[in-house]
């Protein structure tokens, strides 16, 4: 059995948890209200009005969905390393800090409405601004770099691969990625279609993309 294969689908089926993740996050769950994508993180009224295992929902999702992603990306190098080893090293290091701060990032949105649940109805607003905020010191930093590092570095580096043909795949597969997720994510948006965060629908992507470059590698 081909391991790219098996790791690919593994890496659609992680990449699908990991963008329904972010959902709980977004969006109450009651009807009468909208999907919110900017909402993550920042203080919504709702907060206190849903049970708590609707963010126990958004944490396990990505806690269960997020290590298949990483694995995806580091088969990805592998292949990637046999014709250009900076550029397959390159992305295991990003896979590598991924792996500890796209966990924390999210742990992080998810502790901010439970403890906010616990606090509304006994302090005041500023009270409970002023606790978000100093949930947000230590996480902060890490999720800037796990943004940055698995939203942008490896995009490019998965389009450089593509292009140079170090990955063996259709050149318009540089579209399959997070960036290239958002368009999709801005249509599902306007339609009220609650499909997840980018991050997500981009590791999805790149399953894809290790299945075909994993066969071609062995043919």
């Amino acid at each position: 059995m081909n391991i790219y294969v098996i790791i690919g689908v593994i890496g659609i089926i992680s990449g699908i948890l990991c963008a329904q993740a972010d959902v709980p996050l977004a969006w109450s769950g009651r009807k009468e209200d909208p999907l919110d994508s900017k909402a993550v993180g920042r203080i919504s009224l709702w907060w206190p009005q849903v049970d708590q295992r609707h963010f126990d929902k958004a944490f396990w999702l990505s806690c269960i969905g997020q290590p298949g992603t990483y694995l995806t990306t580091w088969f990805l190098a592998e292949l990637i390393s046999d014709k250009s080893s900076a550029l397959g090293t390159l992305l295991k290091i990003c896979t590598f800090i991924g792996a500890y701060t796209g966990l924390l990032f999210h742990a992080a949105a998810c502790i901010k409405p439970v403890v906010y649940r616990a606090i509304a109805k006994e302090v005041s607003a500023e009270t409970a601004q002023k606790t978000m905020d100093q949930i947000d010191r230590y996480p902060k930093i890490p999720s800037v770099v796990s943004g940055i590092v698995l939203f942008l570095v490896e995009t490019v580096i998965m389009i450089i691969a593509i292009l140079t043909g170090a990955l063996e795949v259709p050149k318009w597969f540089v579209l399959l990625n997070p960036v290239g997720a958002l368009p999709i994510l801005l249509i599902a948006r306007k339609l009220n279609i609650k499909v997840g965060g980018a991050m997500g629908i981009g590791f999805t992507f790149y399953g894809i993309v290790l299945i075909v470059a994993g066969f071609a590698a062995l043919m």
